[in-house]
């Protein structure tokens, strides 16, 4: 048996093969693409939080200005695009806890001048219950 002979006899599998393996990497990336898609920040402007009720869920940026166990305070900031945010003179208190996931940071990087995306729900008087706090600081700029 010679090799030119073997190998096209085998060569249309190889091409399914590699049909397969290129359709299952599409797949991915495409998945992928969604993923970050839906990673970008969501943030309530000024309008949107003001209109919160007890109990909904906040998406906010704020820039802290005060910072203690469990408890901040900032500056709410709306959004430009992704890496630029303005300040705005409305004031937001929030609490977090130890249950409190911090993202791309720690929990020691919550101080005055950090930037932070705030997910939770909003309190009766009008302060956010912090559920999730994504450090923002160093990744985009506030005007």
């Amino acid at each position: 048996m010679n090799a030119t002979a073997t190998f096209s006899k085998t060569n249309p599998r190889m091409i399914l093969m590699l049909a397969g393996l290129a359709v299952l990497s599409l797949a991915f990336v495409w998945s992928g693409a969604a993923r970050m898609i839906k990673m970008q920040t969501q943030a309530a402007n000024k309008d949107e939080f003001r209109m919160l009720k007890p109990q909904d869920e906040a998406k906010i940026v704020v820039e802290v200005t005060e910072a203690s166990a469990g408890k901040l305070r900032g500056r709410l900031l709306e959004k430009g695009d992704e890496t630029h945010y303005a300040r705005t003179t409305n004031a937001v208190d929030a609490n977090w806890s130890s249950e409190t996931k911090v993202v791309m940071g720690k929990a020691e990087d919550i101080q005055a001048k950090a930037v932070v995306h705030i997910t939770g729900k909003v309190a009766t008087d009008h302060t956010v219950q912090a559920s999730q706090i994504v450090i923002l600081t160093g990744y985009v700029q506030v005007k």
